[in-house]
């Protein structure tokens, strides 16, 4: 086993474990007592046109219980499949004179059944090992190991096939196919093992299995003067993304791809020393260090104070603060400069990428500047930042007491610089431009962006005439799920609690108690009725009787610790929470301002408001919304929007975000002063392109991408650390149903054994199994209790260890309770040494955002994820900190995505970040404005045209207004999609020349009486229509930018129907 950090043995040794389990041998000479088909799952050649048979074609997917989530990459039956009985790989060979030549290793093994004498005499061969009146206790099967290397073998142009037999007696049936073509550097070489064994008629079950091949295995070397250079690359688009992607990759290469199998190789300056199949292969993913490039680290060490330190930020002198964030910017500008002097040593053709690439990352560099200048020369801006930092202190030494200070990393401080100008200053050009804050998962994106949260609270209020003029909605953040939305509001309570603790108690040499105004600093939680109550009755009837529903979704004090109370004040009208720690720091504040109730929120308007997406939607239907813009109350409207986990607003989702964000752009806007937007993602592509749909925005991403992947400055590949280990497995020739079950019941019972230590084994016992549907995720939750359980035992027996009773499994789904994602995460932070600790945990890609549990180590993916970005963000939930992490995927071989996946894994494994898929976002495509362009037309209306808040009838006068609000749509179309500018026009013409003719409308929004009624809900309008009613005027509008499509269900029934002739026939 490898020396490295404490954990990275024990994922090793559950990776080998596996690898005995699933392909073997468990011993080179091993006699097994069962079939070798029963115990090994992979690494088989079967014999010629072996079926699969009706028992290996086992969907996991349970019936029924469809779901959106279901991959469209359809399964192939394995009942019209043969099982694999070849496999190879194909590389690339070059020879400097003459033909190239290669060494090539085959090794394989084979089992002969070994009868004891009673069965001996037998009749039907496969008949005594199943006989309970047989004494076959010294039955078994025995492996016989082949290993033969063919010394030479050339690589000459067309095909050709050895038989191995001619080589080794022992391998008969077996053949070495090559086949050659010609490419512009050399020759592309297909290498494959098959197995030319044919099953006769009256095989049984053992003959079968004595002509099947087992552990199958090609490796290929190179001989003299014969180089093994990469394959030639995929074709790339030629867009700025792919000229960046060539360039910082230009080193990552893909040497060889598997057939049915996989294949792994092993390099040396560009050049294969050699290349082999695998049927599980692995690649170590490493890490990304925050700590940044040495000259960053170097700020640490500064003589004048370390400007990372918060502590120092807030108290340091005037001028030293001043020299101290000028530094980080100086650092960054010296490591461009040395990386300049680089590219010369980079191919010609990618040198002006290169320089383009540093030109990009000096832009940052200056405007981390300009926010470092501002600080120094604006008393306000200086005094918000330092009380920004003091926040977050306090916030972290209430969390832990211990803490003394609070370090940035480099790319937080950076990230708060380089966007802190355009958040303090409305009119600047930079307000214009989105900053995208792109870091791997588990970086730390959160931290940067509360910490602008806090300065723009502290700014908004210190900059006001009087600190009341700046109250009201200062920011808006804003996620697309509800697991993700949940744990970000706790984190962020901690946050705006130690901002309202400084407004209360003041700030020595920075603000006195008052300074900051009377109101406090408020948190609210603005998502669906299924997690939060809407209105004040419902909430206190959940506080009373309990509810899925609930106001209570901070359940402890950020400051102590201890439990918070929450209460329904029938007098007020509110609902808040209380902490009664006799040592916090906020019980003597009384209740807390934390805000979970829609009619709260709309009243008080809360400084942080944290929400979905999908609530935006209810600006078309609720004009008391229009306060959290500061409409009718005074206020000024939000200052800052962070769009967290930018890579989901894509696809349908995005494409009806980018349509409603028209509307919070105009309601964020006053006098031509738009908001300022900021974002994270750890994984996107082509981003500028998103930006534009949704925001209307040019992009700024930071760290901006230096010359190559494993160095931005900010974020450096750290080669030492464990990194996340990931491991792919086939399904060839078996049922997606019993793969998935045995490597789970290996992994399993991998993490019990014996000789490991309760504290080495705890990052592996809780296993997380994730599924790209619901339909599969229920079919593996009857698995889970019924076949693991006896895998585990035959894995258990086979090296005689207790057998693990993995028992304790939980589900994180969308059909969990909001009342109990909270309980299910506090229960995977539970260890093996406290006890009950979670066996396994069942997840949807609701776990791909928002989970950091440290002690996670271990994942088995079902399937490999629709897009590449939520295949990094999912298995990025285990593996974080210190953990060392192992990542499963089961490929189903019948899916031809998977397959291509896995047989190029450790290709793109090898740059995982590059094949991130571009998101589509087609805010104005004919579909989306059918879908949702008039909801649009109408919010602008309610909010912004006086006398249509509460009715929705035209008049000539209210008409003309509504007309005058088509060019924020127009210009928007304009911006973003120019050739849809006049069916838009049209569309909106349309649209008000119908609302005209409604003469008797009454409400805006009327399920019950949609006849009085401008808009009705797309699912009461599918379901009328699915009825075959009549269709409305009203217009159907959605209730949630998730659901594009209305939908319903239906059952298909063969019905008869009775021709002229009297005789009943099947209707076609």
């Amino acid at each position: 086993m490898s020396a490295g950090p404490p954990g990275r043995h024990v994922r090793e040794q559950l990776l080998e474990r596996l690898i005995r389990d699933l392909v073997g041998p468990d011993a080179e000479g091993e006699c097994l007592a069962d079939r070798p088909t029963d115990r090994y799952l992979t690494g088989l050649l079967y014999p010629q046109e072996a079926r699969a048979g009706a028992e290996e074609d086992e969907n996991i997917a349970t019936d029924g219980d469809a779901d959106t989530e279901d991959s469209a990459d359809t399964q192939v039956s394995m009942a019209t499949t043969m099982r694999p009985a070849s496999m190879g790989l194909s590389f690339a060979a070059a020879c400097a004179s003459g033909t190239p030549e290669v060494d090539v290793e085959v090794s394989c093994a084979r089992y002969e059944f070994r009868a004891n004498d009673n069965e001996a005499h037998q009749d039907d061969p496969d008949a005594g090992a199943d006989r309970p009146d047989q004494d076959v206790s010294s039955a078994c099967w025995q492996r016989i190991g082949c290993n033969l290397t063919l010394k030479g073998v050339t690589l000459d142009p067309g095909h050709r096939g050895i038989p191995l037999a001619q080589h080794d007696a022992g391998m008969a049936g077996l053949e070495l196919y090559i086949q050659t073509s010609s490419f512009s550097d050399g020759l592309l070489a297909t290498v494959a093992l098959v197995n030319r064994n044919r099953i006769n008629g009256d095989d049984g079950r053992r003959e079968i299995i004595g002509k099947t091949w087992f552990q199958t295995c090609v490796s290929i070397t190179p001989c003299k003067d014969t180089t093994l250079p990469p394959k030639p690359p995929r074709a790339a688009s030629s867009d700025e993304d792919a000229r960046s992607a060539a360039l910082i990759y230009r080193d990552a290469h893909e040497f060889a791809v598997g057939h049915t199998c996989s294949a792994v190789w092993e390099s040396v300056d560009g050049r294969a020393t050699k290349v082999a199949t695998a049927w599980i292969p692995s690649h170590v993913v490493p890490e990304t260090s925050a700590k940044g490039h040495r000259v960053l680290q170097a700020l640490t060490k500064r003589a004048d104070g370390n400007p990372l330190s918060a502590g120092w930020l807030t108290s340091a002198p005037d001028s030293k603060l001043a020299a101290g964030l000028a530094a980080l910017a100086d650092a960054y500008s010296g490591w461009i400069s040395s990386e300049r002097q680089r590219i010369p040593t980079i191919p010609q053709h990618l040198r002006t990428q290169a320089g383009r690439h540093l030109d990009i990352c000096e832009e940052g560099a200056q405007r981390m500047r300009g926010g470092a200048a501002l600080i120094a020369t604006n008393a306000e801006v200086r005094r918000a930042f330092r009380l920004a930092n003091l926040a977050i202190l306090t916030q972290r030494q209430w969390s832990d007491p211990a803490c003394t200070d609070f370090e940035w990393r480099p790319f937080q401080l950076g990230f708060i610089l380089l966007s802190l100008v355009s958040v303090a200053d409305r009119t600047h050009d930079e307000r214009a431009i989105m900053d995208l804050l792109w870091f791997p998962t588990g970086g730390g994106k959160t931290e940067a962006y509360l910490g602008l949260t806090a300065f723009t609270l502290f700014h908004r209020r210190l900059s006001a005439k009087t600190p009341e003029q700046g109250v009201g909605v200062a920011v808006i953040m804003r996620y697309t799920l509800r697991l993700l939305t949940i744990q970000q509001f706790q984190r962020a309570a901690a946050l705006i609690l130690a901002c309202e603790h400084l407004r209360l108690t003041g700030a020595p040499g920075l603000c006195d108690a008052g300074d900051l105004g009377v109101t406090p600093f408020s948190l609210g939680l603005w998502v669906g009725a299924s997690s939060t109550p809407n209105k004040f009755d419902e909430a206190a009837n959940a506080l009373a009787n309990g509810s899925h529903s609930t106001p209570a979704q901070l359940t402890s004090c950020p400051c102590c610790g201890g439990p918070l109370r929450w209460y329904a004040d029938r007098n007020a009208g509110t609902v808040r929470p209380t902490c009664r720690g006799k040592k916090c720091d906020l019980a003597a504040a009384g209740t807390l301002p934390i805000l979970t109730v829609d009619e709260d929120i709309y009243r008080e308007q809360p400084s942080l408001l944290i929400g979905t997406v999908d609530k935006f939607t209810q600006i078309t239907r609720r004009t008391d919304i229009g306060q959290l813009f500061g409409r009718s109350t005074g206020q000024a409207p939000p200052d800052l929007i962070i769009q967290d986990e930018l890579h989901l607003i894509s696809g349908p989702l995005g494409t009806l975000t980018g349509l409603y964000e028209i509307v919070v752009d105009e309601l964020c806007s006053r006098d031509g002063v738009r908001p300022k937007i900021i974002g994270s993602t750890a994984t996107i592509r082509r981003a500028s392109e998103q930006i534009r749909q949704l925001f209307d925005r040019e992009t700024y991403q930071f760290p901006a991408p230096g010359l190559d992947a494993a160095s931005s400055c900010f974020a450096e590949v750290d080669r030492e650390s464990s990194g996340r280990l990931y491991a792919g497995i086939t399904t060839a020739g078996r049922s997606p149903k019993f793969s998935l079950q045995a490597a789970c019941a290996s992994l399993l019972q991998g993490a019990a054994d014996p000789a490991l230590t309760d504290d080495e084994r705890d990052p592996y016992w809780t296993l997380v199994a994730y599924f790209n549907s619901l339909r599969e995720l229920g079919g593996a939750l009857v698995q889970m209790h019924d076949d693991v359980p006896d895998s585990i035992r035959l894995y258990a027996g086979v090296r005689g260890e207790e057998e693990r009773n993995a028992e304790v499994i939980e589900e994180l789904t969308s059909r969990v309770s909001s009342a109990e994602i909270p309980r299910i995460l506090e229960d995977l932070g539970i260890t093996v040494t406290a006890g009950d600790a979670l066996d396994i945990v069942l997840a949807s890609n609701m776990i791909s955002v928002g989970v950091d549990v440290g002690r996670l180590g271990l994942m088995v993916v079902n399937g490999q994820p629709k897009g590449i970005a939520e295949y990094i963000q999912a298995t990025s939930r285990v593996g974080r900190g210190k953990v060392p992490g192992l990542v499963l995927t089961v490929y189903n071989s019948g899916k031809t995505r998977d397959r291509a996946h896995f047989e190029t894994f450790n290709s793109w494994h090898g740059s995982l970040y590059r094949d991130v898929e571009a998101g589509s976002v087609t805010p104005f495509a004919p579909r989306a404005r059918d879908r949702a362009l008039h909801a649009v037309l109408v919010a602008l209306a309610r909010h912004l045209v006086p006398g249509l808040g509460k009715k929705p009838l035209l008049n000539p006068t209210t008409e003309q207004q509504v007309r005058q609000l088509f060019p924020i749509l127009i210009n928007r179309v304009r911006s973003c999609d120019s050739g849809e500018e006049q069916a838009t026009a049209d569309a909106l013409d349309r649209a008000v020349g119908a609302w005209v003719a409604r003469t008797s409308l009454e409400r805006y929004w009327d399920d019950r009486h949609p006849d009085r009624s401008l808009l009705i809900s797309a699912e009461k309008d599918a379901a009328n229509r699915a009825a075959g009613l009549a269709q409305l005027q009203a217009w159907p509008t959605p209730n949630s930018m998730r659901n594009v499509e209305p939908s319903s269900r239906f059952v298909m029934i063969e019905r008869l129907s009775t021709n002229h002739g009297g005789t009943g026939n099947a209707e076609e």
